[in-house]
């Protein structure tokens, strides 16, 4: 149980203060960073699946996914994942799955030899419904494929028509660097924090 008083309490809210302060700046910094200044645009790149997608492609760049090899472990680990949902009813249903949508947002023979070509050919390439299988438990592919003309009116994306009629996407890189200076300036707000508490700690 929380106990809510005492100065637990006022460094959790100063903590809850730091968090949306950070996501706050992440917004800002984003509709400022985009080539578009369209009002309904910059309204959309505000929205929880802008987060969402810009979380994903800096884990793809922070954990180092750059060869086939990469991309391939991380498929692989996708639908080891996708398994272990279909095992567990009640957490499907939290997150507003079906058995059916989880078992097609994995990568098979059919789905898995594209998704390998395209990053061999162009290394952080990724057709914009295997980006939306991995995204399978945070935002449906509908949503996937709107953030994506987001991104790409922002200039975070590029979209490319394949040959076969898929889509194509890689990154320009910006939203990852928005992304990521987020985070380390969240961290570093939260060591002040910390070190503040415990120099008040060894100060009583």
């Amino acid at each position: 149980m929380i106990d809510w008083t005492g100065e637990e309490l006022a460094l959790d809210a100063a903590l809850l203060e730091k968090i949306r302060t950070a996501r706050i700046n992440f917004s800002d910094n984003v509709c400022a960073a985009s080539t578009s200044s369209d009002v309904r645009h910059l309204a959309q790149l505000r929205s929880e699946p802008t987060y969402l997608m810009a979380e994903f492609l800096y884990s793809l760049r922070v954990f180092g996914i750059s060869t086939v090899e990469d991309i391939e472990r991380f498929a692989d680990l996708h639908n080891d994942y996708v398994v272990s949902l279909t095992r567990d009813a009640a957490k499907l249903e939290r997150l507003g799955l079906t058995q059916e949508r989880a078992l097609g947002s994995m990568f098979t023979s059919d789905t898995k030899p594209r998704l390998i070509q395209n990053w061999s050919e162009r290394p952080g390439a990724i057709d914009q419904s295997n980006l939306a299988r991995f995204l399978v438990a945070v935002m449906s592919s509908e949503t996937c494929r709107k953030i994506l003309i987001d991104f790409e009116l922002a200039g975070f994306v590029e979209r490319k028509r394949s040959p076969y009629g898929t889509v194509i996407i890689w990154s320009t890189g910006r939203i990852e660097n928005i992304f990521g200076l987020m985070l380390r300036n969240l961290r570093q707000a939260v060591e002040v924090l910390n070190t503040a508490d415990s120099q008040k700690m060894s100060s009583n």
